[in-house]
């Protein structure tokens, strides 16, 4: 198998093996993803699980921040399929008898609609989600990861990954800690408010 992948690529153009270096690796995180949102995601709540987000904008430090409507345009899992539904687009384009320029054209094209349809899908995934019968009480005390960065002193609302009865759940955010709570960084959650957003705060690290 491999050596049959591999013959495979060395017959490609210089340009679509550059497709290809995007599209297999994205393919494969985007296969991960997919599998673990749709099954539901059991397990050490340490473990990072990238995920879908509400609407992000950039703060000054070129950080994603994130909204409260379900719908985020550049979250990992939308890049992932720009990735890949781009990258393969880019191989089969390239494949034909247009010219380059066309064919980065088309696939960026393809990879940005693609982009596009992930985040109305996840939208759409999200809010059928929290349409369900989850108590956010229940998620007090446990710890979880940021997604999407939470600015510090409740100036913004961001996105953490959670365990709660048993489903792993996106949901928004925000922190009275003073600095901005990067993606990655493990968090617990010490309250909710009034409006349904958890209240976090950094983990320290014993």
């Amino acid at each position: 198998m491999i050596i049959i992948m591999i013959q495979w690529f060395d017959d490609l153009s210089s340009l679509q093996q550059i497709f290809a270096f995007f599209a297999i690796p994205s393919s494969l995180i985007l296969i991960i993803q997919t599998i673990l949102l749709l099954i539901g995601f059991s397990g050490d709540s340490d473990i990072d699980v990238d995920g879908f987000d509400s609407d992000v904008s950039f703060d000054q430090d070129g950080d994603l921040e994130g909204g409260s409507d379900g719908f985020a345009l550049f979250s990992i899992r939308g890049i992932m399929a720009f990735l890949c539904i781009g990258g393969w687009s880019g191989i089969v384009f390239a494949g034909t008898d247009m010219g380059s320029a066309l064919a980065i054209f088309l696939a960026i094209l393809c990879g940005f609609a693609a982009l596009v349809g992930m985040a109305y899908m996840l939208k759409l995934i999200l809010s059928l989600q929290s349409s369900g019968n989850i108590n956010l009480a229940n998620a007090i005390g446990k710890v979880g990861q940021v997604y999407i960065p939470i600015p510090g002193d409740r100036k913004g609302s961001g996105k953490v990954n959670v365990i709660i009865q048993d489903k792993y759940t996106e949901i928004n955010a925000i922190t009275n800690e003073p600095e901005t709570l990067k993606t990655g960084e493990a968090v617990r959650i010490v309250s909710t408010d009034e409006t349904g957003l958890l209240v976090v705060e950094r983990l320290k690290r014993q």
